[in-house]
């Protein structure tokens, strides 16, 4: 089977869960035996040196890519406001990205196209026009729900209006595609329903990140008693932000009070300075890391208060499978349907919750080796690589 795989940027460094998502599935297909072709926009927001990429894109049967900038520009911005479209889609759409897909779809004969992603399914009326192919839409978030949650989440009057208006505009452009693809492969089983629920009559299959096994070392050393706590995410994602900023506030003061030696490490690409400019007790600022393996390695307890977002939370799955302790928001579990409620991961919403469960891991280190071991095997049934390609490849075998 010919894929040709869409994406609206280059899926490398795997720094964030986009990217993660983009490159697991790519490797994934590759080791099936898939041969994929991939057009990507190169965008001035995640310029990516193309010399630098992984053997992984050598595998690729064609790989192009088109410069794209869609940084944020104020008057284009208020011109949509106005006019009431998505500006989050308006920075993705340009000519010489079409005219390249274009020249693709002429060239060459594709079994099947995957979208990965919103960004990239302005161009489904070129894909229609220049092909038969089937079209698959890999659903990464349900992205208007994101923006009203951070408008509910706003407590600033103009901020909120804004982000508003922007998921009003994201919500209507969403709704109006949802029956134009011939299939939708949802992230998870709840975003799956959602768009059933908002009307969707197209096959639905949910295809969650997933991970290929492997053996990890027990997170907790022996002789170490008090767990180290991190986060790690694209800090240049609102969601993410306000997370970590309302943790700071909110949480980390009634952790440090009780618990003085507690450690909080955070790292993530394009920090504002809000974070390097202020100092909180305990709390180390890595800012952009090379390695995120290494980052996590010496660290044993992910902390995810997102009260925004949606989606799956690739960066919980990822800590799970090194048997690493994780503590989160409702929210942020939303797509991980198999973890059971402080089964495998610990969930708290209030900032006195989020505190709690901190410190109960900090009362009681053993926890943390049995949270990990429990969300380890989980991953090991739900996640497998190889159990979440045979389903979408089989999903993909009922398109043609």
């Amino acid at each position: 089977m010919h894929i040709l795989v869409l994406c609206s940027r280059v899926p490398y460094p795997l720094h964030d869960g986009g990217n993660l998502a983009v490159s697991n599935l790519m490797e994934g297909l590759l080791d099936a035996g898939m041969s994929l072709s991939m057009l990507s926009m190169n965008t001035s927001r995640h310029q990516v040196d193309l010399s630098e990429l992984p053997p992984l894109f050598q595998k690729l049967e064609a790989f192009k890519t088109v410069e794209v900038d869609n940084r944020i520009k104020p008057l284009p911005a208020l011109y949509s406001l106005l006019k009431g479209t998505s500006y989050n889609l308006q920075r993705f759409i340009t000519t010489s990205f079409q005219q390249a897909l274009v020249e693709m779809l002429q060239a060459n004969k594709y079994d099947l196209i995957l979208m990965e992603g919103l960004y990239v399914t302005p161009y489904l009326s070129a894909i229609r026009q220049h092909s038969k192919a089937p079209v698959c839409y890999r659903q990464h978030n349900v992205e208007f729900q994101i923006w009203e949650r951070l408008a509910q989440n706003s407590r600033n009057f103009l901020k909120r209006f804004y982000l508003d208006r922007l998921a009003k505009a994201l919500k209507t452009y969403e709704l109006k595609q949802l029956n134009d693809y011939d299939s939708i492969a949802a992230i998870s089983p709840v975003d799956a329903e959602i768009y059933r629920s908002l009307g969707c009559k197209l096959p639905i299959v949910d295809i969650p990140y997933s991970l290929k096994t492997k053996t990890v070392a027990v997170p907790l050393p022996p002789g170490v008693q008090t767990p180290k706590f991190y986060h790690i995410g694209a800090m240049d994602w609102q969601p993410n932000e306000a997370a970590i900023t309302w943790f700071l506030e909110k949480v980390w003061p009634l952790v440090i009070r009780e618990a003085p030696e507690a450690t909080l490490y955070l790292a993530g690409r394009n920090m504002s300075d809000y974070f390097f400019n202020n100092q909180w007790p305990n709390v180390h600022i890595a800012g952009e890391v090379p390695d995120a393996d290494a980052f996590e390695a010496d660290k044993q307890v992910l902390v995810v208060p997102l009260h925004s977002g949606g989606g799956i939370r690739i960066k919980i799955l990822e800590a799970m499978s090194k048997q690493k302790a994780v503590i989160a928001t409702h929210i942020a579990m939303q797509g991980i349907h198999a973890a059971g409620h402080n089964e495998e991961v610990l969930v708290a919403d209030t900032p006195e919750d989020f505190a709690a469960a901190c410190l109960d891991l900090i009362r009681h280190p053993a926890k943390v080796s049995e949270l990990g071991l429990k969300a380890e095997k989980l991953i090991q049934s739900h996640y497998n690589q190889q159990v979440v390609i045979n389903k979408l490849l089989q999903h993909f075998n009922s398109l043609l």
